[in-house]
């Protein structure tokens, strides 16, 4: 695969930064899969080095999928750590197209979306509605893995705790006052398809659509409950969320 040139290794920064980049016209081809691609050629613009460390973590702080959007294809990429914001950020920053099997994927528009620090999503998330039904979409395929199986369907104590270790890899000094199991939660109504992720040669069993979640948490609980809902976006859920699975939309 085709390597490209990277710029100098930023300043440490505690901050989320969104890329959501849209390919020009011409590249109409699309499937999910492609976000698999798309982040090797991500890694072979950073040192090796780097990407073997990487791989070797068990949460990656990186978020990153592939949307269709009209004609168009959609790449929303998040950094989640300043560790990638330092080996990502400069590539995407200088980058104007990526390589996707030989071929060259022109960025038409590039817009950029900087989270600089956890009380951005605690004041979005006391300024939502006082209801208590909260939708989740899983914009591409998602699942989760249970005693060494994936699981089909999603289940509540899965979603939060998805969550849970996502926000203490981002904000490991800013806790939330919440605690598993979330009895106060529950599937309230869902409309969902099968799906598979084709990954390499092999066909990962998962699920798309939506999930409402009812919220009948004590108040503080609630608090962070909602926190965790409105930085779902930024981090996915489940499995392979660096790959290109797992990507989440919480707007409603």
């Amino acid at each position: 695969m085709k390597s490209c040139r990277y710029s100098r290794i930023y300043r440490s920064i505690k901050m989320i930064i969104q890329h959501k980049i849209t390919f020009c016209p011409e590249n109409r081809i699309f499937n999910f899969s492609m976000a698999y691609s798309l982040y090797a050629w991500l890694l072979s613009c950073i040192p090796r080095k780097a990407g073997d460390v990487l791989h070797g973590q068990s949460l990656h702080p990186i978020n990153q999928y592939v949307l269709q959007n009209g004609e168009r294809i959609q790449w929303i990429i998040n950094l989640l750590t300043d560790e990638a914001i330092a080996l990502f950020n400069p590539v995407l920053e200088t980058e104007n197209a990526a390589i996707f099997y030989h071929q060259r994927l022109a960025f038409c528009q590039h817009k950029r979306e900087y989270i600089e620090s956890e009380q951005v999503f605690i004041e979005r998330a006391r300024r939502l509605s006082s209801g208590n039904r909260f939708v989740f979409d899983f914009l591409t395929p998602t699942s989760f893995k249970q005693n060494g199986q994936y699981v089909l369907f999603p289940q509540e104590s899965l979603m939060m705790q998805s969550l849970i270790r996502r926000w203490d890899l981002c904000f490991p000094d800013q806790s939330l006052n919440i605690l598993m199991p979330l009895t106060g939660i529950h599937i309230a109504d869902y409309r969902l398809s099968s799906a598979r992720y084709t990954l390499k040669q092999t066909k990962i069993p998962s699920f798309q659509g939506r999930v409402i979640l009812e919220n009948h948490l004590t108040a503080e609980q609630s608090e962070s409950f909602k926190t965790l809902y409105v930085f779902a976006p930024y981090v996915g859920m489940g499995i392979k969320t660096s790959l290109g699975m797992g990507g989440v939309n919480s707007a409603g």
